[in-house]
Parts: structure tokens; C-alpha cells; sequence
């Protein structure tokens, strides 16, 4: 009886424990021109290309940041995930960082738009849904 109590503990703990350290699912994918050297990018990295605190690459070319719709669900999951604040807290961000004479990522009403600009423009970064097909003209990056 009490190896079987032990047992139910230990199970629970463990349980407890994946699912304290358990990253949660993100329903979007990060997109890079193939021109993009790397396989990976470091979340904090990514959070601040999409502030404005970062505009080249480790090779020294610049960052073409692409944003969904401020009404995208996707974006709202990407902005808490990735940039830890809402996507209102983003829009007061940059209304700050205009006044200094920075321009905000671009913005693209659909996934399909966020592809094709990504595509087209060397050092575009952007993010989609997480089921959106992706064709060879992009790539998906891991975010670490």
C-alpha cells in the first residue's frame, strides 16, 4: 500500500514539475527570407528586432520586421509569447519610439501577405499562423 502511495506522489510531482518548466504552444510560426543566416533565433533576440532595438543581422545586414494585423489573434499570441507585453503595450512602445524618429515593423492584413513580403524582401522577418503552408521562397526559423 504504501509503494503504491509513493508511486501516485512521485507521478504527481513529476507531473507538476513538466508542466511548471512546459514552454506553451505557440500557435504561430517565425518566417525568414532565405537570405537569413541561421537556423535559429534567441526569443529575446527576436522580441527586440520587433522593438526597434535591433536592425541588422550578425552579418551586418539589416532587418526587414514584418508584423500581422493588430487585430490578428496571431499577432496578440505572438506579442505576449515573444515581446512579453499585449499588443496595445507595442503600439505605446512605438508611438514613444516614432517621436525619436524610429518606424514600427510593417504591418500585413493576412498570413499570405506576411509570406509574400518576407519572400520578397532580403533580411524580412515575420511570423504566421502555425498551419500556414510555406513555400520554398521563405523559411521557418526555431525561436530558442
Amino acid at each position: 500500500m504504501k509503494k503504491s502511495v509513493l508511486v501516485c506522489v512521485l507521478g504527481l510531482a513529476l507531473t507538476a514539475s513538466l508542466g511548471a518548466t512546459a514552454e506553451p504552444a505557440r500557435p504561430f510560426k517565425v518566417i525568414v527570407n532565405p537570405g537569413v543566416v541561421g537556423r535559429a533565433v534567441p526569443r529575446d533576440v527576436l522580441a527586440q528586432i520587433f522593438l526597434g532595438q535591433v536592425q541588422r543581422w550578425g552579418n551586418g545586414s539589416p532587418i526587414s520586421a514584418v508584423d500581422l494585423s493588430s487585430t490578428s489573434p496571431v499577432r496578440q499570441a505572438f506579442s505576449e509569447q515573444i515581446l512579453g507585453r499585449s499588443v496595445d503595450a507595442v503600439k505605446h512602445h512605438w508611438l514613444r519610439r516614432i517621436s525619436v524618429g524610429q518606424r514600427p515593423p510593417l504591418s500585413r492584413p493576412s498570413d499570405e501577405a506576411v509570406v509574400a513580403f518576407v519572400a520578397e524582401e532580403p533580411g524580412a522577418v515575420g511570423y504566421v499562423s502555425v498551419g500556414t503552408p510555406l513555400p520554398e521562397s521563405v523559411r521557418e526559423i526555431v525561436v530558442q
